[in-house]
């Protein structure tokens, strides 16, 4: 690190809600993204008191993230929702899956909305101190804490909180019997076309019409107005597109699409990011003090990549589990955040995307187009019940999940039965991303 860039760290460090540096802090979150805001949120909320330290590269906060979810449950930050939408489509790269479901509209929430409030909060509670600048140089254990090295000095902590690390090194998709897993590539342009183009009652959330030759390819599409649309190139495979493909691959799909050339289009803002989807089990950091949060901590739905609702989720249980004064030693272990129903539906549906990629664009549209919305959105958000879920295998291919739900067996069978061999346990710990904490 320059000296220019260390000294402006260290003029970060403890800047807020703090004249003092603690000793060794009760409690300590790593990454300011959505996973560590949504905890210290959850942790204010249930009075929690004690000393908060919440660490970040970051120097300040813009918007870099747009989370979407459906409405199936209230959250901390649903309110600040820009956008709702009770349609949607999905085009298999033939034809449109059109549905409707004003029971549970779809959300989207600006990244900068949810920042701006958690940040006002933590101003006025004397217990959080936020370090900025601070990039994670590592975290040990030792016997009786957690010791953080960052750019602007250590610090040390009874219990971590870790949503810094990603699962970028994933499991091979090919032959033998790891668990499935792919890797959800998006990069994403806000822009602004000088001409009413958009339909902005009905969000894309999968447009196949894109070149399928490197695996799964899809286009999302968030209309905000007729004129603004944010638009999103996906990837599923186990490869980094650059972001010039992508970019290229955005403004040939509004080409073909709507007619729009770069020089119509304005670009107001870009956002990027990786998910890993799969249901291979998620590596503590390094030991019962340390617990993985967020996408580090598998909050991402396998079959699906959403986060956010999982995310919130995921918060809360941890805080109530913090206030509440459990010190039991199992703070490294985090409790399966679905059911074992959606943990089989996830390993079956991972496993007939892996061995199928080809069936991606006629699975997702057959989903959409057959089952009933309601029962779709209660599926995607972990709410179904038992007829939902025979909806659900009833508007998929038959033999394709008959084949991965063999394949996948000893993924989603109970232990021992479905103990992996040698070769098929956790995924290798990760290395740092460069996209943001999450």
């Amino acid at each position: 690190m320059s000296p220019t860039k260390s000294s402006r760290a260290r003029r970060d460090v403890v800047r807020r809600n703090s004249s003092r540096r603690e000793t060794t802090y009760p409690c300590i979150i790593l990454g300011a993204g959505c996973a560590g805001l949504s905890l210290v949120w959850n942790l204010l909320e249930l009075g929690f008191d004690e000393p908060i330290l919440v660490v970040d590269r970051r120097h300040r906060f813009e918007n870099d993230r747009t989370w979407c979810l459906w409405d199936v449950e209230p959250t901390p930050f649903s309110d600040l929702a820009t956008h709702s939408w009770t349609r949607w489509v999905v085009h298999d790269g033939h034809h449109e899956a059109v549905a409707a479901c004003p029971e549970y509209p779809y959300l989207r929430i600006r990244s900068a909305d949810v920042y701006r409030r958690v940040l006002a909060r933590l101003a006025s509670a004397p217990n959080v101190t936020l370090a900025l600048g601070c990039p994670i140089l590592g975290v040990r254990e030792t016997a009786d804490r957690v010791e953080v090295a960052t750019s602007g000095g250590e610090f040390a902590g009874l219990r971590v909180f870790d949503s810094s690390r990603r699962g970028h090194q994933i499991a091979s998709v090919g032959t033998g019997r790891r668990p499935a897993s792919l890797l959800q590539h998006f990069f994403g342009r806000t822009i602004r076309v000088d001409r009413p183009t958009f339909d902005p009652s009905t969000p894309s959330l999968m447009d196949f019409r894109a070149s399928q030759a490197d695996g799964p390819h899809f286009v999302y599409l968030l209309p905000l107005s007729e004129t603004e649309a944010l638009v999103e190139n996906t990837y599923l495979f186990p490869f980094t597109p650059s972001a010039d493909r992508h970019r290229r691959e955005i403004a040939e799909y509004l080409c073909m699409r709507y007619g729009l050339h770069p020089g119509s289009c304005e670009v107001l803002e870009e956002e990027s990011g990786a998910i890993t989807m799969t249901t291979a089990s998620i590596p503590d950091a390094t030991g019962s003090r340390v617990t993985p949060i967020g996408l580090a901590g598998g909050a991402a739905r396998p079959s699906s990549g959403y986060a956010f609702l999982r995310i919130q989720r995921q918060a809360r249980a941890l805080a109530l589990r913090v206030a509440a004064g459990d010190d039991s030693g199992e703070g490294g272990a985090l409790r399966p955040l679905g059911s074992r129903k959606y943990h089989f539906f996830d390993a079956v549906f991972l496993r007939a995307l892996a061995d199928r990629p080809d069936l991606a664009p006629r699975i997702f549209a057959q989903m959409f187009e057959r089952a009933e919305p309601a029962a779709v959105v209660r599926f995607l958000g972990e709410r179904s019940t038992l007829l939902d879920d025979l909806r659900i295998v009833a508007a998929l291919p038959k033999w394709p999940f008959l084949t991965a739900a063999v394949r996948s067996a000893p993924d989603w069978l109970p232990p021992p039965l479905g103990q992996h061999p040698s070769g098929g346990g956790p995924i290798p710990p990760a290395r740092r991303s460069t996209l943001g904490e999450a």
